[in-house]
């Protein structure tokens, strides 16, 4: 049975290695970037020819890539209870600490 578990995290392991190997062999990364690069440099000339024309000019229209906020209800509660769990771990280690602190020193 162990055997056949860690046969089978082998065979994952495996078959994403030799997908993530196939994408970069057929050149997905690299189009990808290129395609980055080919957008912003229209969207440079793009702003260039606004510029030279006289009209106004607003950064907002030239970049194509935004911050999106992905949050949620669910995803800010789980935050918040990691920040409270962080808080009693850390006053737990600090308590825990100081009480080893003190025998040593005594």
């Amino acid at each position: 049975m162990k055997n056949k578990v860690i046969l089978i995290i082998f065979l994952a392991l495996f078959t994403f290695y030799s997908l993530l190997l196939i994408a970069q062999k057929e050149g997905y990364y690299k189009s990808r970037n290129e395609k980055a690069k080919i957008l912003t440099q229209e969207q440079i000339e793009e702003f260039e020819k606004d510029v030279s024309l006289g009209r106004s000019v607003d950064i907002r229209k030239y970049v194509l890539y935004e911050d999106k906020d992905y949050s949620n209800n669910l995803s800010d509660d789980i935050y918040s209870v990691s920040l409270k769990l962080e808080s009693v771990f850390d006053t737990t280690i600090k308590f825990i600490f100081n009480g080893v602190s003190k025998t040593v020193n005594d």
